[in-house]
Formats: structure tokens, sequence, C-alpha cells
């Protein structure tokens, strides 16, 4: 009995304590509002040189530009995806006309993930 008396005091100090310091009010979260709010411009200098290095990387460049062009081709094919659908039901029975519409959309693809490639060179 008395093992079991201790077993739940102790749950409940570590509930309290938790309440205390992890809870909405607790000084705990004041302290440390508290803290970031002097180290405020120092933090900001930080996010500042991270932000600038990331977008000046060559690395960031080409990942922005080939994500930018595939946005672009999902949209346009969207845009144009019920003529080209249409066209491509009207071809569908011909395995030569399948097999060039294959290899025209993977050249536009191609085309369009190289342009800028051979423009930063």
């Amino acid at each position: 009995m008395k093992a079991e008396l201790l077993a739940q005091c102790e749950k409940a100090i570590d509930k309290s304590i938790t309440d205390a310091l992890g809870g909405y009010n607790s000084p705990l979260m004041e302290a440390v509002r508290s803290a970031i709010s002097e180290h405020q411009n120092q933090l900001q200098e930080l996010a500042n040189e991270s932000v600038a290095e990331l977008v000046n990387s060559d690395e960031f460049k080409q990942a922005m530009k080939l994500e930018m062009k595939r946005k672009l081709a999902k949209v346009l094919i969207s845009q144009y995806g019920g003529q080209i659908e249409k066209t491509v039901g009207q071809l569908k029975s011909n395995p030569t006309s399948r097999a060039k519409i294959t290899m025209a959309i993977d050249g536009v693809m191609d085309d369009l993930i190289n342009q800028g490639d051979s423009k930063n060179e």
C-alpha cells in the first residue's frame, strides 16, 4: 500500500511540474520569450545571413529554375490538356502515332528543362 501511495505521489508531482513548466501560463515560456526578445537583432542578422547564403547559392538558383520550369510545364499542359487528350484519343489506336506523341512530349519537357541550363553557360 505504501508503494502504491508513493507511486501516486510521484505521478502527481511529475504532472504538477509538467503543467507548471509546460502549460499556457508557464513562467518558463515567458523566460524563453524574454531571452529571445533580448537577442532579436542577433537572431534577425543570423536569419538574414542564412537566407542570403541560400538565395545566392548556385544550387538554390538551379533548383529554383528547375522547379519553376516544371510548374510552368504542368500549368501549360493542364491548360491545353483537353485539346491534347482529344488529339491523342484520335491517334491512340495507331502505335506509330502513339510513339511519336510520346517522343514529342519528351522533347518538349527536355527543351523546357534544358533551356535555362544553356542560358547559364
